[in-house]
């Protein structure tokens, strides 16, 4: 594989790096069945309790999301977390992001994935449509824009600065609702799952949830597109990052044909290899960790770090997939995939990669398909994701 990396001609037109709000909470819902605690994973919240119905260790959204929580109305499920410095200041310029799976919109017609408990804002389903709240103030409906029964969708609710607020389907840009006031003051805990604990009607979520995300500041249309294409990542300047380069024929496009739903160009499973991260990246505070997905079960992969993003970030083909990271290679990593085709890091990327504050660094994994090679290369690669490292 270094022979190969060191014949490899890099080059790169400079893109400009797109903005990147603060994570200030993440909710996997990684835990296994019979867990009660909910993991906070971005490092600025805090753990969530759950309640009732509430069961993790759910089968998820997409194989970069791992597992979700099941909610039910009839069992009063729902999870909760105390207000903090990371939320409390929250009235606009926040977004927040979900894969949900609603088995009913409820017996009301509504449903909340993530409120305070009767103050401040909160978002969730309708019968038809999508709701963002600000409690008291104003609701901002969007109506015949459904999110399907039975069906994981990837959903964002972008609250600007100027207090209008823009719905994503599927990292689609849906519309927008205009609004005036900024919300009100958190003055009890959040929920998960719901909108009131103890008062009626609770608007309690019913179906299942998956890697939910809370930032401050607005996402854009990129942003929001590249959270759906890579199911998992995150878009944070002090950990996290950008998913770019997929193999879903929007750029560049595969090399046979070979497009793919998730990550990359599709390999011998039929869909994509994802790339995605955990932990900050930030040089005193180095947790970050990439993680791939669908890959190909017990085989290797290198991954590894590159100054640019490849034409533009569009990625150039190379063996069954694109090569989307490029110039000052360098090799972090070599991990097999398990039986079921994950991997993931376990070293220090930022004492293997050199990077200085405010370095934007692309990462990637190349990893073998020996057997079902789709266009015959035996060799396949994730889609990039772009990571600014902080002091």
């Amino acid at each position: 594989m270094r022979t190969l990396f060191l014949c490899i001609a890099l080059s790169f037109s400079a893109s400009a790096n797109a903005q990147e709000p603060s994570l200030v909470l993440h909710y996997k819902l990684d835990e296994p069945l019979g867990t009660t605690i909910l993991a906070e994973s971005s490092g600025a919240g805090v753990a969530a309790t759950g309640f009732g119905s509430c069961r993790l260790g759910q089968l998820g959204a997409a194989p970069g999301t791992s597992t979700s929580a099941e909610f039910t109305e009839a069992g009063a499920g729902y999870a909760s977390f105390p207000d903090g410095p990371n939320i409390t200041n929250l009235r606009n310029n926040l977004t927040v992001t979900a894969w949900v799976k609603p088995k009913s919109y409820g017996t009301i017609g509504l449903t909340r994935i993530l409120s305070n408990d009767n103050s401040a804002w909160g978002c969730g389903l309708m019968t038809n449509g999508l709701r963002f709240t600000t409690l008291g103030i104003l609701d901002y409906d969007l109506t015949g824009v459904v999110a399907p029964l039975d069906t994981w969708t990837h959903l964002a609710y972008v609250m600007d600065a100027s207090n209008d607020v823009t719905f994503y389907m599927n990292g689609v840009n849906v519309g927008t609702v205009t609004g005036s006031t900024p919300a009100g003051t958190p003055n009890a805990d959040w929920v998960i799952g719901g909108m009131r604990i103890t008062a009626t009607p609770h608007e309690w979520f019913d179906g299942n949830i998956d890697d939910l995300q809370v930032y401050s500041g607005s996402l854009t249309d990129t942003d929001v597109a590249a959270l759906f294409a890579s199911p998992g990542s995150t878009l944070s300047g002090g950990g996290g990052g950008a998913g770019y380069c997929f193999g879903d024929g929007t750029g560049t496009a595969c090399p046979c044909g070979n497009n793919s739903l998730n990550g990359g160009c599709a390999n011998g499973t039929g869909d994509g290899a994802t790339l995605s991260t955990s932990g900050f990246s930030s040089l005193s505070n180095d947790t970050l960790v990439l993680k791939g997905a669908n890959l190909i079960p017990s085989q290797p992969g290198l991954y590894f770090q590159g100054n640019n993003a490849i034409n533009a970030g569009s990625g150039n083909a190379f063996g069954d997939g694109l090569r989307c990271a490029g110039g000052g290679v360098i090799r972090l990593q070599v991990r097999f995939a398990s039986s079921t085709g994950e991997s993931e890091t376990n070293v220090s990327l930022s004492a293997i990669g050199q990077p200085v504050a405010g370095d934007v660094k692309r990462y990637q994994v190349w990893y073998r398909d020996p057997v079902t090679s789709p266009c015959g290369s035996q060799f396949n690669l994730s889609n990039g994701v772009e990571i600014t490292w902080a002091p």
